[in-house]
């Protein structure tokens, strides 16, 4: 690109527009993505280079970007347009009103890589059609077009995403590192940390759901939902898509306010919920855009979504069924919040009459989260009191203090304040 094309962009808002410019739009949407979450810098960074952008003004934005990046500074809408203002560009890249239509023009930013590799493939193309029209201008010396067709065909393949360092590290780069770099960066200290996946299983009516909502209202009132001493507030977002509102009042007041009195902040103020009235597939593009606007909205640190079964209107009977599923769970779980859901336990039982508590549907499922935890009743009474295990229906990633037995509140133990309690100190 040797030119600047002065004219205004076109509106993709404009009222009567006959036509939409897809390319400029899901340009403007990864400019915007950049500007509004430093994850989505990181990802487009990590995709595209200047000049893989066809509108030039888009090209000097994404520059700026870059810079405020490799400098250490926030890339948002402010920053990008102080830097285009020190570099005498703003003019050029469209004005300070232009950069934040960008951002107003983002679907979600947690798609920002997926709209990169359109905007890749969109200049790949444009590169191909160069190649095509050189080759045919030179074909008077048809060796000499082909060779030089042949490299910058070369170019095209080595060089159509960003160089990054795809060399073998030494055991003592890696390990050579400040310690801190390394430190849990916790939702729920001990328990939950951001990016964190847990699936929770177990009998129909067994529990879960109410496990999982004292996860939520807990540690959203400063309480840790097992020790049940004091930790920072959680913000939590809850998508349900089975309960309704009526069925939440009823299953957590009583919790809400005794996590009110006892807690560091009222969870009717730190805990979002969503139920779902109407059937989710979260493997489309408008569902799963719902959900990143919920978190948009929300900012929480901690996401309970589910029950699985619920998020597509099929069944996930293997692995082909379970990819997408995964892919778009895992683009909310890529919001650096840590991801709890439910789902329902298979119907096999073993021939002690225990019931298998992996999830039913494919293997996939089986290595997807960090920690797969299964909820089952004991079989004798402990003390008078009913005790529940939970059990690993997939070994932890890593090492947290789930309880391993629970009591839960029921007519053998109705002292008992929160539904469920270890029965022992963790």
């Amino acid at each position: 690109m040797t030119t600047y094309d002065d004219t205004p962009p076109d509106d993709p808002y404009a009222d009567g527009s006959a036509k939409v410019d897809e390319e400029l739009h899901t340009e403007q949407s990864v400019i915007g993505a950049m500007m509004l979450t430093p994850r989505a810098t990181e990802e487009v960074l990590g995709l595209l280079r200047g000049r893989d952008f066809h509108t030039p003004r888009h090209e000097l934005i994404f520059d700026a970007v870059q810079a405020l990046h490799a400098a250490g500074h926030p890339t948002d809408v402010v920053a990008v347009t102080d830097e285009l203002i020190r570099t005498g560009e703003l003019q050029r890249a469209g004005g300070a009103d232009y950069l934040h239509q960008l951002t107003s023009v983002v679907p979600t930013a947690a798609n920002a890589g997926y709209y990169a590799e359109i905007v890749a493939q969109h200049s790949a193309r444009r590169a191909l059609t160069d190649i095509g029209t050189r080759l045919s201008a030179n074909a008077a010396d048809p060796g000499v077009a082909i060779a030089r067709a042949l490299e910058d065909l070369r170019e095209l393949r080595d060089g159509s995403r960003v160089a990054v360092d795809e060399r073998a590290k030494t055991l003592r780069e890696v390990l050579d590192v400040d310690p801190s770099i390394d430190a849990y960066d916790w939702a729920i200290p001990g328990l939950l940390e951001r990016r964190d996946r847990l699936v929770l299983t177990g009998a129909e009516g067994g529990g879960k759901s109410t496990f999982l909502r004292q996860v939520a209202i807990l540690s959203s009132a400063g309480i840790h939902p097992f020790r049940f001493s004091p930790i920072d507030p959680v913000k939590v977002l809850v998508i349900d898509a089975e309960n309704s509102e009526k069925q939440w009042r009823r299953a957590v007041r009583e919790m809400t306010d005794n996590a009110a009195q006892l807690g560091r902040r009222d969870p009717r103020d730190s805990l979002d919920l969503r139920c779902l009235t109407k059937q989710i597939d979260i493997t489309r593009p408008q569902d799963l855009g719902r959900v990143h606007r919920l978190v948009d909205e929300s900012k929480p640190d901690l996401v309970l979504i589910g029950p699985l079964y619920k998020l597509v209107p099929r069944s996930i009977n293997n692995d082909d069924d379970a990819a997408p599923v995964i892919a778009a769970l895992d683009s909310v779980r890529d919001r650096d919040v840590a991801l709890l859901m439910e789902a329902h336990a298979g119907h096999t039982v073993s021939r002690r009459g225990e019931r298998d508590l992996r999830p039913r549907g494919s293997s996939a499922l089986l290595g997807w989260p960090e920690f797969g935890l299964g909820i089952s009743p004991d079989n004798d009474l402990t003390n008078g009191r009913r005790t529940f295990t939970v059990s690993r229906w997939r070994g932890d990633r890593d090492q947290r203090a789930w309880p391993e037995k629970l009591h839960r509140r029921d007519k053998t133990n109705p002292g008992q304040l929160w539904p469920w309690a270890p029965t022992n100190s963790l």
